[in-house]
Formats: structure tokens, sequence, C-alpha cells
């Protein structure tokens, strides 16, 4: 299939399977299980023996997950709305690393962009998924139905200024360019 992916497969590793290996000019190699999942390959030839320590540290073994697209709107309805995902996330292992609690793999979540719930274990992964369904109930039944009737409510009895434009020549909530009068 000439370097593309079908859904859910794995790309191959580029060196042998299951392995990866990382080699010095003067002949002493490291090499360790590269799982099936991870995306990469950290194989490497020639890498300097005083850089060693440093390219093993920098091993990752990953593999992402998809989150759910939203548009996301910064602090002021109005603004303009950016696409952005929520929730996806990855698999990582790095063998190497300081903190012996991600050299097994974990799940790194992405809440928003630039803020995560990082090195879940699969207990972890459970917490997350839990609250997530709580919140979900909770906005499926009883923020929705309170939504629904907050809008009947307001529809019902929303003083007549608020019927026409949003604005109604308030200051706060000026005319679009397009929409002033000349």
């Amino acid at each position: 299939m000439s370097g593309e992916r079908m859904s859910g497969e794995q790309p191959r590793p580029f060196s042998v399977p299951g392995r990866w290996t990382i080699t010095t000019p003067n002949g002493p190699e490291v090499s360790g299980y590269l799982p099936d999942w991870a995306e990469d390959d950290p194989s490497e030839s020639g890498v300097p023996l005083d850089q060693l320590p440093i390219r093993l540290t920098h091993i990752e073994h990953r593999t992402f997950f998809e989150g759910q697209p939203v548009s996301l709107v910064e602090t002021w309805p109005g603004n303009t709305a950016e696409e952005e995902v929520l929730l996806g996330g990855s698999i990582d292992c790095a063998p190497y690393a300081s903190d012996p609690r991600f050299r097994l793999p974990v799940v790194n979540i992405q809440v928003c962009p630039e803020h995560w719930i990082a090195g879940l274990d699969p207990d972890g992964v459970a917490e997350v998924a839990a609250c997530l369904l709580a919140q979900a109930e909770l906005l499926m039944h009883e923020v929705r139905p309170a939504l629904i009737a907050a809008r009947k409510d307001w529809e019902a009895h929303r003083p007549p200024r608020d019927q026409g434009s949003r604005t109604d020549g308030n200051p706060l909530f000026p005319e679009p360019p397009s929409a002033t009068p000349s």
C-alpha cells in the first residue's frame, strides 16, 4: 500500500519489526522493544557516544486518538469562533523517562488547546471517562431541559426591545459596521 495507512492499522517500523536500535560510530548499540502501536521508530545510526544517553531519554513510543471538533470563542459571544479539537490525545511510553510512571504506557488527554490531563494509568482513564459520562448525563438530562425551559420563559417574557435589533442603541453592543447607517 505504498505508505498509505488503513484506519486502525499502525505504520510499519523502519527497523526490525518489534525492535528499535541506536548505534554509535564505534560500534556500541542499544536496542529495545518497539510496540506495534508506536507510530515512530526511534532507530538511528552514527549517534556520538556522548549523545547516546540524551537520545535514550527522548525515546517516546506514541499513538494518537482523535478528539471532538468544536467551535471555541474567546470570552465574549460575537468574537470569531475557531475550530478546535477537544479531548483528543495519545498513548505514550517513554522507557527511559526520569519519572518511572512514564516508563509504562500512559494516556495523555488534551482537554483543550495547551491544557492536558497527563500520565493516566488505566484507573485514571476510567476516572476521567466516568467524569465525562457524568457530565454528559448532566448536560443531557438537566442542563438541556433547563435551557429549553429558560428559552421558552424568555420568549414568553422578554422585553419588546430585545425582540428587534440586538443592540437597540446600547453603546456596549454597537451595530456591526455593515449595519451602521451612513
